[in-house]
């Protein structure tokens, strides 16, 4: 029995592909084009940890360290690094990796809705329609790196793009569907689900039906692109980079077993064989009401998860290579009568480590209602310092469904560190 399943979701469910093909629906298979990429290869990622809801900057990266009366004081006392770092005081394990963090103090935007802040980050781009409309309009980061340097590795067959849970703003709009985020949350899609043998011949037969029609369609064209990078994942040794259990015990141990912590050395792993842009989706950040009891099951899987993954990079030299960008898609007021503390564009909690800049520092200040007095930074120079780490020139364009050339930087951005 076929097993067709061709949204890029779970697209690598190819292990039972045959004939029937013209019954495919292409709904999912937005026009893509073949492009001179302008960028030589690089082995450089990204790893994006979304802490979806809108994280208290109080109690994470930007805890204040001066002794202010309720009910402006966090929820718990920070912890201070010498570099002049503090964070909330449940990150106890991250705050000594100290000297490889930098902390945006000044990080800000004017949207409080989720759903539009979190576009608006996840892309570089405002678009106050999204709140009302399906149409994302602009590429996510993600896309963007894949639409640059391809959307597998040119050897292992490994996804540019990898997604750990779902973030608005991901999806590659203009660029096509061969640029959506591969999801691996269903590891059968990564095993052959025929004989080797039977599945290469049926690999070989669907190329031979695309010989018979040189004026095939764009979104033909788009859906022949995915599959061969289905392929190449498959057949490839690419799904040993989604089996964590390649690591040591001791590895598993560092990061915590389940939850973030295997999503965070999932992350390592991919990035280690060559995936270009990983996300990974940690909710709960919307805390409106005893935000005390929430932070304490919130924080501390991600304070051990987070130390791990800045230790192992910079122990095993990959720190040049990989780019660690944590934050939200906005922070969060004082306490409220709730005990809890609402949207708060103003000031956006962030924490970058990693890549070829220098860390142990604190990046702009703000006031005490917290809006940015000092080197006010805005999502276009987030999207500018990974397309500076990436080694992406700014100019870069790629032509539209309706043939218009668009650049993939869109607007002023400049590097933050």
């Amino acid at each position: 029995m076929l097993d067709l399943g061709f949204n890029r979701r779970d697209f690598l469910r190819v292990g039972g592909i045959g004939a029937g093909l013209g019954m495919t629906p292409f709904s999912d298979i937005a026009f893509s084009q073949e492009e001179d990429l302008n960028v030589g290869s690089n082995d450089k990622s990204v790893v994006w940890v979304w802490l979806g809801g809108g994280p208290t900057q109080f109690e994470t990266f930007h805890a204040p360290t001066e002794s202010v009366p309720d009910p402006y004081k966090p929820v718990t006392s920070p912890v201070t690094h010498t570099n002049g770092l503090a964070f909330g005081g449940l990150f106890q394990e991250l705050i000594k990796q100290g000297d490889n963090l930098t902390a945006i103090n000044s990080f800000s935007h004017g949207d409080s809705s989720h759903r539009q802040a979190t576009h608006w980050m996840m892309t570089g781009h405002h678009n106050p329609k999204r709140e009302n409309t399906a149409n994302s309009e602009y590429p996510g980061h993600g896309a963007v790196v894949s639409a640059v340097f391809g959307s597998n590795h040119p050897t292992n067959g490994m996804p540019a793009y990898v997604k750990q849970g779902k973030i608005e703003g991901e999806q590659p709009a203009f660029l096509g569907g061969a640029h959506k985020p591969f999801d691996p949350s269903n590891k059968d899609n990564l095993t052959p689900r025929i004989e080797v043998g039977r599945f290469k011949e049926r690999k070989d037969l669907l190329a031979a039906f695309d010989l018979f029609d040189p004026n095939a369609s764009a979104q033909a064209s788009s859906f022949t692109k995915i599959g061969n990078q289905a392929y190449n994942v498959i057949l490839g040794n690419a799904k040993e980079a989604f089996d964590l259990d390649k690591e040591p015990e001791s590895m598993r141990e560092m990061y915590g077993k389940g939850g973030i912590g295997d999503q965070m050395l999932l992350a390592r792993r991919l990035a280690q064989f060559g995936t270009k842009f990983v996300t990974v989706h940690y909710g709960g950040w919307d805390m409106h009401g005893n935000i005390k009891k929430a932070l304490e099951g919130r924080v501390p899987p991600l304070d051990k998860a987070l130390a791990a993954f800045v230790q192992d990079i910079y122990q095993s030299g990959l720190s040049e290579k990989v780019l660690l960008v944590v934050t939200g898609e906005f922070g969060r007021t004082r306490l409220n009568q709730n005990a809890g503390r609402d949207h708060w564009p103003s000031i956006t909690p962030m924490l970058l480590s990693g890549g070829k800049y220098s860390h142990g520092r604190v990046i702009g200040k703000s006031d005490k209602a917290y809006y940015p007095t000092e080197s006010k930074v805005a999502p276009i120079d987030l999207a500018a310092t990974m397309f500076d780490h990436f080694g992406i020139p700014k100019g870069i364009q790629r032509t539209d469904q309706g043939g218009r050339p668009r650049y993939l930087l869109e607007g002023e951005g400049k590097v933050i560190l």
